[in-house]
């Protein structure tokens, strides 16, 4: 972040290719992640990872890294092959460049049920995010920052551009994540703390 605060901002990172901008809504939602490909699924532990396809009001593309319990950093590859291209979708698939990325992701956690691992927090589009407390649905989004929303100067809505996921083990009932933000006029780096359960806690 502190690098990033020394250059110039550039609206144009992170931007997906056109073809992918000017998709119709069918077709976004005609790409679905395969559930059988989250990250962390055959290892025993209490979270899992799904992902998000760049296209249509997800203009940028993001990075995803994981951090092992050795503190070393794995960056997340993006591939085709996580999503299925059903029906409206399926001609874009040869499209997709090989190092596309993601447009956010989707925690699972087991918290209604010891048997099923729920969504409970997602991180997409800008710096928005939004958690789910048990047996509960959905309410409304937060943002990592939003300027100027109260008054006559232009709106500022800066955007995560890379997450690191700190990997949990097989006891765990937090998870830690950490993300850099920028935008025209701010450059952040975040930590959030996520405690799924009966009252869903980020801190």
């Amino acid at each position: 972040a502190q690098k990033l605060m020394e250059q110039p901002y550039n609206p144009e990172a992170g931007l997906i290719p056109k073809f992918l901008l000017d998709i119709k809504y069918d077709a976004w939602r005609d790409i679905r992640f395969r559930p059988t490909r989250a990250l962390w699924r055959n290892e025993n532990l209490p979270f899992n990872v799904q992902f998000f396809h760049p296209g249509l009001y997800f203009p940028r593309a993001v990075t995803i890294n994981i951090i092992e319990p050795n503190g070393m950093v794995k960056k997340v590859p993006f591939s085709t092959e996580f999503f299925e291209y059903e029906k409206m979708a399926a001609p874009l698939k040869k499209k997709i460049p090989a190092n596309l990325g993601f447009a956010g992701f989707r925690l699972h956690y087991p918290i209604n049920t010891p048997t099923y691992l729920d969504e409970v927090i997602v991180f997409l589009g800008a710096s928005y995010f939004r958690a789910v407390a048990q047996y509960s649905n959905y309410g409304l989004s937060a943002r990592g920052i939003s300027i100027n929303t109260v008054g006559s100067t232009p709106e500022e809505f800066p955007y995560f551009t890379e997450f690191w996921l700190v990997k949990p083990t097989p006891e765990s009932k937090e998870i830690t994540i950490y993300a850099l933000l920028d935008g025209e006029s701010v450059t952040g780096a975040y930590q959030f703390v996520v405690r799924p359960g009966k009252d869903t806690q980020v801190d």
